[in-house]
């Protein structure tokens, strides 16, 4: 009997898992809100509205894609060749939006990987990847890093193994103006700054360009978002704050 809460896998491996029950939802919720005020950047689909969560403030009723993965799919679209050519993309850490979005097009080679996650195509450690140097065009590691105990080894992993000329777009959480460690905070201190048990810190913005750097990468603050209108904004249901950390090999 097939347990319909798991992902079916691709016969032979090619290729990332299936969910039909998602999908058969996300179809049933995009007929519900059938409309055209708001666009997801993700699945490219239109709706009425995108749905609260408390959680992320506004969902995809379709892919439940959220704010940033929003943010990353407006970029990759409009700033970048992504799947105008043959291209090897590594998602560290994987949601079901992104990989939908990285599967709508044929020129995309897509591997995933995380340390236990279903939906992952591979398990492994980030801070020691069993993949082969210089592989990948593209990178995407999202909300991972402050996850590490040893971020320079990580990222000196996800590096290796991107080709030369590759880049990739590493997020963490920036909400503070300098890196904060979790050991040099009290339990109070922690709950209020770090909010979840398992971010080990805290990353101010200077400070986490300088990790990046110290890694190898040539960095680039990518600000998309506040290029934008007020109008497409609440459109494409971004959050107006987020900068985009692009690393380039």
């Amino acid at each position: 009997m097939i347990n319909l809460s798991r992902p079916i896998r691709i016969a032979g491996g090619d290729g990332p898992p299936r969910y039909p029950v998602k999908e058969a939802l996300g179809k049933l919720r995009g007929l519900l809100y059938h409309g055209h005020k708001v666009e997801c950047s993700c699945c490219g689909q239109e709706f009425a509205l995108f749905l609260f969560s408390p959680y992320q403030a506004a969902l995809c009723p379709n892919c439940l894609s959220f704010e940033r993965y929003r943010l990353l799919c407006r970029y990759l679209r409009d700033e970048t060749d992504f799947g105008e050519r043959e291209m090897k993309v590594l998602d560290i850490a994987p949601i079901w939006a992104f990989q939908e979005f990285c599967r709508s097009f044929d020129n995309v080679s897509y591997l995933s990987i995380d340390i236990e996650s279903p939906m992952a195509m591979s398990h492994m450690d980030i801070r020691s990847l069993d993949l082969p140097d210089d592989t990948f065009d593209v990178v995407i590691c999202y909300h991972v890093i402050e996850h590490i105990d040893d971020e320079p080894k990580a990222l000196s992993e996800l590096r290796r193994v991107m080709k030369p000329g590759a880049f990739a777009v590493i997020q963490v959480p920036i909400y503070v103006e300098k890196t904060i460690e979790r050991k040099d905070l009290t339990s109070w201190q922690a709950k209020r700054i770090l909010v979840y048990d398992g971010h080990l810190r805290a990353h101010g913005p200077e400070h986490y360009r300088e990790l990046l750097e110290s890694a190898g990468f040539e960095v680039e603050v990518n600000s998309l978002v506040k290029t934008l209108s007020k109008e497409d904004i609440k459109r494409y249901g971004l959050d107006r704050t987020e900068d985009l950390y692009i690393c380039r090999k």
